[in-house]
């Protein structure tokens, strides 16, 4: 049962972008995965019946081809249904919406 994030997970995030790094990673994970981790698997579980299953976003990014070399996101986020929930160090957020609308459709919106 879901039961909302713990000031912990505010506070990690936080930290989280002031030293986004392997080695902090490595030491604070034991806290990502109880403070950010399970709640998020927690709210996921609660929303199944009316959403169906979601999927958490993995922490660490993609950098191959990014200037930013950051290696870990300073947020969590999964999809559910056609939308996403998300938690960083500035709060919770949710949205669903649309992605490369076909041309037919789009005109169709606009109207």
């Amino acid at each position: 049962m879901f039961e909302g994030w713990p000031d912990e997970a505010l506070e990690f995030f936080e930290a989280l972008e002031a030293e986004n790094t392997r080695t902090f990673w490595q030491a604070h994970k034991a806290t990502y995965q109880r403070a950010v981790l399970a709640p998020m698997q927690a709210l996921l579980a609660d929303l199944a019946p009316a959403w169906g299953e979601g999927s958490v976003m993995r922490p660490n990014r993609d950098i191959r081809f990014s200037a930013d070399k950051s290696p870990y996101r300073t947020f969590i986020a999964a999809r559910i249904g056609p939308g996403y929930v998300q938690l960083n160090a500035r709060g919770f957020g949710a949205g669903c919406g649309v992605w490369e609308v076909a041309r037919d459709q789009l005109e169709r919106y606009r109207q």
